[in-house]
């Protein structure tokens, strides 16, 4: 009896974080450069015009990712008839079942407590619910972190050598997601070998490790054709970057931090992981040094196997971007979004040695925090004056489709980021596809100029519309929240 109870709170647990991260997708969906770029990639790919052997593109110049984000959301975009938001809810569904694997690895190496208390933070997190409906190349990381952490946990601790098929596989598919989390993943996992005293050599000579060499290198043939074709590109570029003749403002990569910076990252360390669980950021900074700094004195202090391996995990990451200055000084939360798992794993084992009233009070305090944010952006409409989602993108395509009455028509559009991936996807599924209703692709007397708000630079929009002006004259005007469209005759010369 008992154990039912426990698994029908699992079961409303994964069922309330799965609401929370596909609930209205087709209205609030973030459809951008990004998500546009990867849809018509798997346009490419169901209409085999082109199997892609490299991926999305870094924040590094000439470095790209693996293929394999391109190819997993295809199914999912097959399925749904190319709606982007049943595959954005896909990748949802995959990331709330990141439930079942904290309670399942929390009871195996902690404690029930543990596993319910981390699924429980994961389940209801502000940001990390906006990371999992980011779609994008790095929202399903964490989902993999926990199988590899899995692999990990039964390899080192268990000796069961078969988990190195997984932790082969989880590490291949992690290193095509977000190179910037999963790099520190290779560090970390040899770092676990020399404290858990796995001898390399006596590892080379088993089956199960020619066998996980055989599922890395599977995952990288790809990429390694792909390079060999293009002389090694990829491989150059990065090196590059090592040595700081990419994305860097003073010729370095790498530099030993000086006080300054130690602090800098300190406080974004605070920002970029304590926000999931103070999602206004009310903590100080100070707060989170010393909590990890205690955690890491009573991890290595305690005799939990695992709790090391969590720690490890975090703590690699943290020590070398302390001495990171590339990609011109710049850094960003999805850095470690593959993180994100050991430190809501870390958190849960936290509160879990306080006493039971301590940690009741916290969950109702982190249930209102977050649930204030949560119920703005579920409930939010789609016409604010910035707002810019799927729901007003097919608002705008619905207009034009009825305000051209059958004439014949073309479209110019203005996005931020110039290249307007996004709307030449939407035209093709939701115009064409649905609306049946496709703008021409070469000028007509009868246009519409599409443009996005763009609150970084103004000043371009504002030349791309005299520029528009010179060649229109506007008959109609109308703003769908952040987007603005305004139907032109196009001026005889």
């Amino acid at each position: 009896m008992k154990k039912k109870r426990e698994l029908l709170l699992l079961f409303l647990l994964w069922a309330l974080s799965l609401f929370l991260r596909i609930y209205r997708q087709n209205d609030l969906l973030g459809f951008y450069y990004d998500q546009g770029r990867d849809a018509l990639k798997t346009l490419d790919i169901l209409s085999f015009r082109d199997w892609p052997a490299v991926g999305p593109t870094t924040g590094l110049s000439g470095i790209f990712l693996g293929p394999f984000w391109f190819y997993f959301i295809t199914p999912f975009y097959w399925l749904g008839r190319g709606n982007p938001a049943f595959a954005a809810s896909c990748v949802g569904i995959i990331d709330s079942l990141s439930i079942f694997l904290f309670y399942w690895l929390g009871k195996r190496f902690f404690s029930k407590k543990v596993g319910f208390l981390a699924a429980f933070l994961w389940a209801f997190s502000y940001w990390l619910i906006r990371s999992a409906r980011w779609f994008s190349n790095p929202s399903p990381l964490p989902f993999f972190t926990l199988l590899l952490l899995w692999g990990l946990g039964e390899w080192l601790i268990n000796r069961k050598d078969k988990f190195l098929g997984l932790v082969s596989l989880c590490l291949a598919i992690s290193l095509q997601l977000e190179v910037a989390s999963a790099v520190f993943y290779l560090p970390a996992v040899f770092l676990l070998m020399g404290i858990f005293k796995v001898s390399l050599k006596d590892t080379v000579k088993k089956k199960s490790f020619w066998q996980a060499a055989g599922i890395f290198l599977l995952f990288l043939l790809p990429q390694m054709a792909f390079e060999v074709k293009n002389h090694f590109l990829i491989i150059r570029n990065f090196f590059g970057f090592l040595g700081g003749k990419v994305n860097t403002e003073e010729g370095k990569s790498w530099a030993f931090p000086n006080g300054r910076i130690i602090l800098e990252r300190l406080r974004w360390y605070h920002r970029a992981l304590f926000a999931h669980i103070d999602p206004n950021w009310k903590t100080p900074w100070w707060l989170f040094s010393g909590w990890l700094a205690f955690l890491s004195w009573w991890g290595f202090k305690r005799k939990n196997q695992f709790l090391k391996i969590l720690l490890v995990f975090l703590l690699v990451p943290l020590f070398f971007l302390f001495f990171f200055v590339g990609n011109y000084g710049n850094l960003y939360d999805y850095y470690l979004t593959g993180f994100f798992p050991v430190f809501i794993f870390l958190f849960a084992y936290f509160l879990s040695l306080l006493p039971a009233f301590v940690w009741v009070v916290f969950l109702l305090w982190f249930v209102f925090e977050n649930g204030i944010l949560l119920r703005n952006f579920l409930t939010a409409g789609v016409d604010g004056p910035d707002h810019i989602t799927l729901g007003n993108q097919k608002q705008v395509i619905s207009w034009i489709c009825q305000d051209r009455k059958d004439k014949k028509f073309s479209v110019d559009t203005y996005v931020p980021p110039v290249i307007p991936y996004a709307w030449d996807y939407l035209w093709q599924w939701y115009g064409c596809r649905k609306l049946h209703c496709c703008p021409s692709s070469t000028p007509e007397k009868l246009f519409y100029s599409v443009w996005e708000k763009d609150n970084l630079h103004p000043d371009r929009l504002e030349s791309w519309l005299e520029r528009e002006g010179r060649v229109g004259k506007i008959e109609k005007q109308m703003r769908f929240g952040g987007i603005g469209v305004e139907r032109r005759i196009r001026i005889e010369e």
